[in-house]
């Protein structure tokens, strides 16, 4: 049984920011509905939007500070792609959000840090190639030479062309 989340790297799978200690994490899966009234009054509902999945991460940083958050920031800057295994799921892609921190005069060696990821949905876009038989008009198939179209002559508005 999983006891502990841990942050890890999608391409090594390897655990990132080993000594930090994970005080609250916070996982939001939410939808939203769509609404919409109709002639009588009434809402109805037929469509749903499902939204990205967020976690809120707050961890004690200890040992040497300095240098484990300057490697959660470069993770931040660099918009590296993570994974997050908790006890009950694993999620992944994840996209470091936001990063805050508080630094308490009582906690020496230690500051809180804040961090929110957000899952990274890529858009794949799909191109489909149309033969010249699938259209009415073949020459409207290709567009290779779209860049060599010359302008027509333009008329000033309100004066006819002779």
């Amino acid at each position: 049984m999983i006891t502990e989340v841990r942050i890890f790297d999608l391409e090594s799978f390897a655990t990132l920011f080993d000594s930090v200690n994970p005080m609250k994490v916070s996982i939001t899966d939410s939808h939203q509905v769509i609404k919409f009234a109709v002639e009588n009054g009434e809402n109805r509902s037929d469509h749903i939007i499902v939204d990205p999945i967020s976690i809120s991460v707050e961890l004690l940083l200890t040992g040497d500070i300095v240098n484990r958050y300057s490697i959660i920031k470069q993770l931040y800057d660099e918009h590296t792609l993570v994974g997050i295994q908790t006890r009950v799921k694993t999620y992944q892609p994840m996209l470091l959000e936001s990063l805050s921190h508080d630094e308490d005069p009582q906690k020496v060696n230690a500051i809180e840090l804040k961090l929110k990821f957000i899952e990274w949905k890529t858009i794949e876009p799909e191109y489909n190639k149309k033969s010249s038989k699938s259209t009415k008009k073949p020459k409207q198939t290709s567009t290779v030479n779209r860049g060599n179209v010359k302008s027509k002559k333009s008329t000033q508005i309100g004066k006819k062309e002779k």
